[in-house]
């Protein structure tokens, strides 16, 4: 609301321009803010399903590093929760809420680099043994297969897990370019 006040002393009350758009803004950006978490939400919780039911040909292979320590089953895990996290952040706009939303997406970040350093040493590690070459032919024992086989399912997690981490690193810095507009906004409306 703009005041002016005439030569007359009359005061005349007329209509802020600014005022009636930051309203319009807030709730735009809001909208924005809604759609895009959802969407990177629906994202990261769909990965997390992804790792973890694709981790389960893993237990018929050897147990290495990334079976023994369960790296897909707590990283989907972490990709679960913030999915679900983030998707419901169409429902709750609060600032505790998205408080918790900003940690939980840099939770899964970290756990996204952790699982993808677990999963490089271990194939690293444990590669497939030569077959055994004749003039005629190549014969290879059943082992040689599996590992091959536990590689390209490890590769795939590992493929999933970093596409997760920039999921996860999209969403934090949207997330927390909104927790600074939000800071703006509560200090133009008070």
């Amino acid at each position: 609301m703009a005041v002016s006040v005439s030569s007359d002393l009359s005061v005349t009350v007329g209509e802020d321009v600014v005022a009636d758009k930051l309203p319009d803004k807030q709730t735009l950006m809001k909208n924005f803010q809604k759609v895009q978490s959802k969407a990177l939400g629906v994202s990261q919780l769909m990965l997390g399903l992804l790792v973890m039911i694709n981790s389960i040909p893993l237990l018929c292979t050897d147990f290495t590093e990334v079976v023994t320590f369960g790296v897909p089953l707590w990283s989907g895990l972490v990709f679960v929760i913030a999915g679900s996290l983030a998707t419901m952040m169409e429902k709750y706009t609060n600032k505790n809420y998205l408080y918790s939303c900003i940690a939980m997406s840099v939770a899964a970040m970290l756990a996204s680099t952790t699982a993808l350093i677990i999963y490089f040493i271990d194939i690293t590690r444990h590669q497939a043994a030569e077959c055994a070459r004749t003039d005629i032919h190549t014969t290879c024992v059943n082992e040689h297969y599996t590992v091959l086989f536990s590689i390209g399912v490890k590769t795939s997690l590992a493929l999933y897990t970093l596409i997760h981490a920039i999921i996860s690193a999209i969403l934090t810095h949207s997330l927390n370019k909104a927790r600074k507009n939000l800071g703006v906004y509560t200090i133009m409306c008070s």
